[in-house]
């Protein structure tokens, strides 16, 4: 049996509730099955949903040529279609290229008139003159009727635009406003309006669209979702409500249909009735901007791994893994590598105290500025918001403008144009950034541990922990856990270039890390200690890791004393006034020295 093949397309979104797929098919297998031919199902059907033909933009068409064309469809199949429209409504030079250009692989049939075109079923020329010169006729009339089409629309659109604060368009408006019977202008329901002006202050107030959603519909009586087939507000609603311009009062009229839709012309001002104020919205643009959270799951009103997202694994690479073995346990809280912990190749199962390591990461972001103490947003933060929305408009409008024909003159000079707005506005929020970074007062650590770690309010702390786990996020490239001996140690590599270590004593909680200017900060996270001695401290652990960190520690009595020498560097930090301590230590340490040389010796 000869092998058949089908190809549907139908151009509007509306017909796919429709029967066009249908009966597309069902009249392909039914021919099929009359004349002998076997439908082919391996590669599955060529379809274009929701797809013009007037346009070209038929990526499954093109994909079939291609299979012709390296032989993945036998050449003398049968390529059935509705219509010959169906394959094409381009200009009648291009649909007739491709339709002669696929005759030298298939034969096409079309159902609605029954006609099969082929290059080689013996007919006289005149036969086949009469079948190329009807198929001229057809799709000839096929593009201009999407061509009147087309033009009908855009004299439509024009018409819709020009009357459009005379005449609100029907279709799909704001679900918190309804339209006068004469059609002229549009009322606010009023309680639909405060249901988002609410969502507005929470997220200005720092929630996200997940702690808006769960808010809202804990009180759903009192916030009913929009649709009455709904009954609770779902994430992607709420994160379009509260981006959503039309609440500004403006209109952007659109061509296309989904993914594919470009906006036409600038946003129409006034067009709907304002029901918050550009600095409002602008401000919660900032709040959501501010708080970005990484892939993975977030407990209500809890933000437990402050490292998510960026922490990795000093020894494989894998990501590091936040584990709480006892949740009323503040003491099982751990960091460990995911990769070890699910049995795989690296053999690094250590698991890390969390806590005393989030506190030498509030530690290391405040000594570096790297975390700015959140304030009402500000002029100049709404300035640099409102030239990102432009910037973004220009981008869309630019876009679009390059799929277009760059030789047309008027084309070309619209493409400088917007060229030139894009490097200014990224100009102007270079410069706005830089404003910012003056001006921003940097959390003190005591500040942002209150906020990060003491905040009785969880929804107050959960939005503190996701802003300063987002603004890491923004500073750091990479960052990596590793220990050498029994200390814990942090790598950090910042988006500028720059690396911070940090080293702590997990145990009795000391630590230490790095500053711009390559000297180090020193901190107890609880307990008092003498700086003179601190500073020796530091330097002892500093001396103690440069030593271990080279020793082989396939040598099993090496890896014993080092970790002697940890332990009693550890025992010296909560007891330094100890000599005895010290004593041994040096002693230990000694040993461990002429132990290392023996080792090299042999």
């Amino acid at each position: 049996m000869k092998k058949a093949y089908s190809y549907i397309r139908y151009s509007s979104p509306q017909q796919a509730s429709g029967d066009s797929y249908r009966r597309q098919l069902a009249a392909t297998q039914a021919y099929c099955d009359a004349n002998g031919y076997e439908l082919d199902t391996e590669l599955s059907i060529y379809k274009e949903l929701g797809v013009s033909g007037f346009k070209g933009d038929q990526e499954h068409l093109k994909q079939f040529i291609n299979d012709c064309e390296t032989g993945k469809v036998k050449k003398g199949s049968l390529l059935v279609v509705e219509n010959l429209d169906r394959l094409s409504r381009q200009a009648i030079n291009v649909a007739m290229r491709q339709f002669l250009s696929l005759l030298e692989y298939v034969d096409i049939y079309t159902l609605q008139d029954k006609k099969h075109y082929s290059n080689n079923d013996g007919r006289d020329s005149e036969n086949q003159l009469l079948d190329i010169m009807t198929s001229l006729i057809i799709m000839s009339r096929a593009h201009e009727e999407s061509l009147t089409k087309q033009k009908r629309l855009k004299e439509a659109w024009a018409n819709q635009r020009k009357n459009a604060h005379k005449i609100k368009m029907s279709g799909c408006y704001p679900h918190w406003l309804v339209r006068s019977d004469d059609k002229t202008e549009f009322y606010v329901k009023e309680d639909r309006a405060q249901i988002i002006k609410d969502m507005l202050d929470m997220c200005i107030n720092g929630l996200g669209a997940t702690q808006i959603v769960r808010s809202l519909n804990n009180n759903i009586e009192k916030y009913p979702p929009p649709s009455s087939k709904k009954e609770f507000w779902v994430r992607s609603t709420v994160k379009r409500l509260l981006s959503d311009r039309r609440l500004l009062g403006e209109h952007q009229l659109y061509k296309g249909h989904h993914a594919k839709r470009e906006p036409v012309g600038d946003p129409i001002k006034d067009y709907f009735p304002q029901i918050i104020d550009e600095k409002t919205f602008v401000n919660a643009q900032i709040s959501l901007k501010s708080r970005k959270i990484g892939a993975g799951k977030v407990k209500e009103n809890s933000f437990s791994n402050i490292f998510r997202g960026f922490l990795r694994c000093g020894h494989c690479d894998s990501p590091v893994e936040y584990v709480n073995k006892a949740a009323k346990q503040v003491s099982t809280l751990y960091l460990t590598c995911s990769n070890a912990k699910r049995g795989g190749d690296c053999n690094h199962s250590k698991h890390y105290r969390y806590l005393p390591l989030e506190h030498m990461l509030i530690h290391l972001s405040t000594a570096n500025g790297f975390m700015p103490k959140p304030e009402e947003p500000n002029d100049l933060q709404q300035q640099m918001e409102l030239t990102i929305i432009k910037r973004v408009r220009a981008n869309e409008k630019l876009s679009v403008l390059l799929e277009k024909d760059f030789t047309a003159p008027v084309i070309m000079a619209k493409i400088e144009e917007l060229t030139s707005d894009v490097g200014k506005y990224d100009a102007q929020i270079k410069e706005v950034e830089e404003k910012l970074l003056t001006i921003k007062p940097d959390y003190e650590y005591e500040d942002l541990y209150h906020d990060a770690v003491l905040e009785a309010d969880s929804v107050k702390k959960f939005t503190n922990r996701t802003m300063f786990n987002s603004y890491l996020n923004k500073k750091i490239d990479s960052a990596y856990l590793y220990s050498i001996g029994l200390f814990p140690c942090m790598a950090f590599k910042m988006h500028d270039g720059s690396v911070h270590t940090l080293v702590l004593d997990e145990r009795y909680n000391f630590g230490g890390c790095t500053l711009p200017n390559e000297k180090d900060t020193l901190i107890r996270l609880n307990g008092e200690g003498l700086e003179p001695i601190d500073k020796i401290i530091w330097e002892m652990i500093g001396n103690t890791i440069d030593f271990v960190g080279n020793i082989e520690h396939e040598n099993e009595e090496l890896s014993k004393i080092s970790r002697k020498i940890s332990l009693l560097l550890s025992k010296f930090i909560m007891d330094s006034q100890n000599q005895k301590l010290l004593s041994e230590f040096n002693k230990t340490l000694s040993n461990a020295i002429n132990l290392v040389s023996s080792v090299k010796s042999d």
